[in-house]
């Protein structure tokens, strides 16, 4: 905590600013340790205050051992108290996060104080000011996020042997998650996607009755939580036999991600990696049916940077993780995605996924 702490704070040096007030639920876990679902910190040069309240005060005491906890209430006047004993003038906000009537409500605290010290204070729209700290993990949380994978990668190769016909999206999605659930996995990620048959052309479809029929693609795209870290799984299997176009998508889908994952290098940018894999699929002809980006961050959100997709600039670095997730969606047939968590190293991507995949 102490490093990423040292790191804000020459940020918030070179910005210009104060004071940072952050709000976003993982990036107050990611400096203070704290997991309560309601609060603040408020960091300057010299001061580390975690502000919640009642319910959470015994907690964020336990958990963030290095902030001073302040009690609060939704009045906010206690973000004018914070303003003017630390003489901050200039306190970044979380733009992404703090809604227009908030922000105007911090302001409003302000004005309405009588203190010299709270003349002239300025809030500054911020954007991705922890988030792109988050972006290299340490040790530590790649350790982790090789866990949470590995729970999903048993989950889905203990499951996925016994989906047999007749059986619906919905029955396949609870024995994926209680799969999940039993082997460690706190909470899933997001809601586990199961998509048989014409549904698999929906890359977010939701389980429904649908059953299951013989010889039906079905793209299965699953996550959960351990120690506050996100999973991030995806594989499509074959009701049975598998026909020729099956085949021929899949192998397409196949051979673009092992491309992507195999030439993929430190200092290429997210579009580069993307262009990787896509440039496969638009050679086999199937480029109109892969809509969505290559890949995302994994981390604390199950989605952050960096983004691997043709428009992104983020540039990937060794200790950043990511997916590898190229798809073809062809309405009225269904699907096929492949979904890999990698991190890059100093050589190239490092795979935490080790799920089956099928051998076409």
């Amino acid at each position: 905590m102490n490093q990423r702490i040292t790191k804000l704070r020459h940020n918030l040096a070179e910005a210009g600013l104060d004071a940072l007030l952050i709000s976003t639920f993982e990036n107050r876990l990611y400096l203070s340790g704290f997991t309560g679902s309601a609060g603040f910190l408020f960091i300057t040069d010299s001061e580390l205050i975690l502000a919640t309240d009642s319910r959470y005060t015994e907690q964020a005491s336990i958990q963030a051992t290095n902030f001073n906890i302040k009690l609060i209430s939704a009045k906010l006047d206690w973000f004018a108290g914070l303003v003017e004993s630390s003489g901050s003038k200039k306190i970044g906000f979380e733009a992404d996060d703090i809604s227009f009537n908030m922000h105007q409500a911090l302001l409003s605290k302000i004005n309405q104080s009588n203190s010299d010290k709270t003349k002239h204070v300025e809030m500054v729209s911020t954007s991705n000011f922890v988030s792109n700290l988050r972006q290299v993990k340490t040790s530590d949380e790649i350790q982790i996020l090789e866990k949470v994978c590995s729970i999903t990668d048993e989950a889905m190769d203990t499951v996925t042997p016994d989906i047999v016909a007749g059986m619906t999206e919905k029955e396949l999605s609870w024995l994926l998650e209680q799969a999940m659930r039993n082997l460690g996995g706190e909470k899933m990620s997001f809601d586990v996607i199961v998509a048989a048959g014409p549904n698999g052309a929906l890359p977010h479809h939701r389980p429904d009755s649908s059953k299951l029929k013989s010889g039906d693609s079905v793209v299965i795209d699953m996550g959960c939580v351990y120690q506050n870290y996100c999973s991030d799984l995806t594989r499509t299997i074959v009701v049975d036999e598998p026909d020729d176009k099956f085949k021929k998508i899949y192998k397409t889908v196949l051979d673009a991600q092992i491309k992507a994952e195999k030439e993929a290098r430190p200092g290429m940018s997210g579009a580069d990696i993307d262009d990787l894999a896509r440039s496969v699929i638009r050679e086999a002809g199937f480029g109109e049916y892969f809509g969505h980006s290559l890949g995302h961050g994994v981390g604390l959100q199950v989605h952050e940077q960096p983004w691997i997709s043709a428009n992104s600039k983020n540039i990937v670095n060794p200790g950043m993780v990511f997916t590898v997730e190229p798809g073809i969606y062809i309405p009225g047939w269904g699907g096929v995605r492949i979904e890999d968590v990698v991190v890059m190293q100093e050589t190239g991507v490092e795979l935490l996924n080790k799920a089956k995949k099928m051998t076409i």
